[in-house]
């Protein structure tokens, strides 16, 4: 397989402006090429997508308004912006909590190089600093708010749809406005989901639960310190049976309590089959792992042959080029 080359960059700007600006007008083109998929009929209006937006989601909604002014949005774009309804996000993903000594969320990232944005931004949008990988132009993969929560999600593994919002705004909505762990999973059983996922969440007091989350059913709410691409104890779904889900569950719970590893020893055990994975050409392919340390507020990412730490206290801006495959 030919090797692929992705930029990464890290950016730090408070407010959306000439940088987010710049990146949105090299990434338009895709995202209302895949907002477009969405058939009509399925599809609710501008109009419903903003009165959603503003009930699920008011303290967020002055950053809609921003953006849309800020790049003179279409109806398509500011449609697109809400996140209300879009097409489904289908991607990888293993995420676990270490709590034996030290407490950190670990996850590996599974998706397509070309698909995949390649931005790591500290903001402040509000009166919170976010420290986030992005997605959907201003959503969230996996981020830290300066309290020390820390959010991540992975796919369902589930073909459902419904009337909801994509889930990388939901996890932007909670790193802008939740403190703990408790705080976000208020919001996740209030606001809806389009689609099937897991989420993990660790907060600065070392409070953690993963919720799978549904558009045709109510939040579950469970303890378990990890999530992989199925639901339940076990769903046969097509999606997990391709995406190795029960081995990579199985292989994390025996990493998690195996009383010889160390947190060193399990977060390396994200580099290696079958938590790591090298199908990019099935857009399934492991592009990063992060580690997010809510005592110390920081994080490191491991890309191939590359690891970058940062923090609330410094954060540096640089851009690198990482090779897949």
């Amino acid at each position: 397989m030919a090797v692929l080359q992705k930029k990464i960059s890290y950016v730090n700007e408070p407010t959306p402006g000439e940088k987010w600006l710049a990146f949105y007008q090299e990434a338009e083109a895709g995202y209302r090429s895949w907002f477009l998929k969405t058939p009509t009929y399925h599809s609710p209006s501008l109009e419903e997508s903003k009165a959603a937006f503003q009930h699920y989601m008011p303290e967020l909604y002055p950053m809609w308004t921003h953006l849309c002014e800020l790049i003179q949005a279409d109806e398509v774009m500011a449609h697109l912006l809400t996140l209300y309804c879009p097409p489904r996000y289908v991607s990888g993903c293993s995420q676990a909590i270490w709590s034996r000594d030290v407490s950190v969320l670990v996850r590996n990232y599974d998706y397509s190089p070309n698909l995949f944005e390649g931005r790591v931004i500290k903001s402040k949008w509000f009166d919170t600093e976010v420290i986030a990988v992005t997605d959907s132009l201003w959503g969230v993969l996996d981020g830290m708010n300066e309290h020390g929560l820390c959010a991540s999600l992975t796919f369902g593994g589930s073909d459902v749809e419904g009337k909801g919002f994509g889930v990388p705004l939901i996890l932007r909505y909670i790193l802008e406005f939740c403190k703990t762990t408790n705080d976000a999973i208020q919001v996740l059983k209030l606001v809806p989901v389009n689609a099937t996922y897991n989420i993990t969440l660790l907060d600065a007091l070392n409070e953690s639960a993963t919720l799978e989350l549904s558009p045709i059913s109510p939040p579950k709410v469970t303890f378990k310190p990890f999530a992989v691409n199925h639901q339940g104890d076990f769903n046969l779904s097509n999606y997990a049976l391709f995406s190795n889900s029960y081995e990579r569950e199985k292989v994390l719970l025996e990493r998690l309590y195996d009383p010889l590893m160390t947190v060193e020893s399990f977060i390396e055990g994200f580099e290696y089959a079958p938590l790591y994975s090298n199908n990019y050409a099935q857009h399934f392919g492991t592009l990063y792992s992060a580690i997010y340390n809510p005592y110390l507020k920081a994080m490191e990412f491991r890309w191939p042959y590359q690891k970058v730490y940062q923090s609330f206290d410094l954060f540096i801006e640089q851009d690198m080029v990482v090779y897949y495959g």
